[in-house]
């Protein structure tokens, strides 16, 4: 078992079920319909409703033959309910495999048999970074959609303070330095890497240990993260080659100082990126390198409709790569291109260069 195919199983549990349709036939359920529940429960109803289209737009009036009824909806909402669960027990797995964990016997034979008729064996074989990174992942997710049904009246903006989601976010960040050294010559050797939403300070500190020569600065504007992002550093024993600044990217200031720049694209709005790009290259040294992540676009208009609202309310957005090479080319950087994507992150790179002179 890779650490590529369990990170897909774990970022599409919430739309794996929702492509099969569920049937409903109106005329053969009578009105203690609900009284024989428990076909709701396994999401297995008989008859057959059309999947509803998931792309977003504003809400207008639909052609059908009939009224949205309870006996619509609830087949769905099950077999949504049965891929949140399943989630969550494989999560509680990997839980129960840490040390200092003890499970009973019969939970963890039944988490294992969850995981198995999903097609996931021997989680024990991926090495223990990899094992925490999927956790955090998943306990990002179930957290934030708990925030969701909890506060869907909170203005779009990044104001988590919740451990879970600070952390899942920062774990699934640390595969990215690798990225970044793989997608051009220039950047397998780097001695100066800025940072920008370095959150918990756990792509810092991938960074590090990545290019091992080189100094790291990481800035947020976020203190519940660098509150967060300073133990880490800590733990790790790079505090004298890891810098946090509690900043925005408006306010960079820096001039000719960084061989590397990473901007999340994702965490923020077009005009922000935008007007911050100029700082950032001119953050770099001559020949330096600005990174941008894209969120790569899922093909299941499902995951695509969720990754616009998670990146929405998380006050960013999902950044198309036209506009990106765009908006690099307009700050003036040459060699502008994108990386085919590689590994199991759901994130496109964008290069640009600031001209060596």
């Amino acid at each position: 078992m890779s650490l590529g195919s369990n990170l897909v199983l774990a970022q599409s549990a919430g739309t794996a079920l929702q492509a099969a349709p569920i049937a409903v036939d109106r005329h053969t359920m009578g009105p203690d319909s609900l009284l024989r529940y428990d076909w709701w429960f396994h999401g297995c109803g008989p008859g057959s409703i059309p999947a509803r289209s998931s792309q977003p737009g504003p809400r207008r009036p639909r052609a059908r033959e009939h009224e949205m009824s309870l006996e619509d909806v609830m087949p769905i909402v099950m077999q949504w309910a049965t891929a949140t669960e399943a989630l969550a027990a494989l999560g509680a797995e990997l839980r129960a495999g840490q040390p200092g964990v003890e499970v009973p016997p019969e939970i963890v034979a039944a988490l294992e048999a969850v995981s198995t008729t999903a097609g996931i064996t021997d989680l024990a074989e991926l090495a223990p970074p990899q094992q925490a990174m999927l956790l955090g992942i998943i306990r990002l997710y179930l957290h934030q959609a708990v925030e969701l049904v909890d506060n869907p009246d909170r203005a779009p903006g990044w104001t988590y303070d919740d451990p879970a989601i600070l952390d899942g976010f920062g774990r699934g960040s640390a595969m990215i330095p690798a990225l970044i050294a793989s997608a051009h010559p220039d950047l397998t050797q780097v001695t100066s890497f800025l940072d920008v939403g370095t959150g918990v300070g756990l792509l810092a500190v991938a960074a590090a240990n990545v290019w091992p020569k080189a100094t790291v600065v990481g800035i947020d504007p976020w203190e519940p993260a660098l509150e967060r992002a300073r133990p880490n550093v800590a733990q790790a024993g790079l505090e004298d080659r890891i810098t946090l600044r509690r900043q925005d990217l408006a306010t960079l200031d820096d001039v000719d100082t960084y061989d590397c720049a990473w901007i999340p694209t994702f965490f923020l709005t077009e005009p922000v990126l935008e007007a911050g790009l100029a700082a950032v290259v001119r953050a770099l040294r001559p020949g330096g390198w600005v990174v941008l992540g894209l969120n790569r676009q899922a093909q299941d208009p499902l995951a695509a409709a969720l990754a616009a609202l998670r990146w929405t309310r998380s006050g960013g957005g999902s950044l198309d790569g036209k506009v990106a090479i765009d908006l690099l080319v307009a700050a003036g950087c040459d060699e502008v291109h994108g990386v085919p994507p590689a590994g199991p992150a759901p994130i496109e790179l964008i290069l640009g260069q600031r001209p060596p002179s």
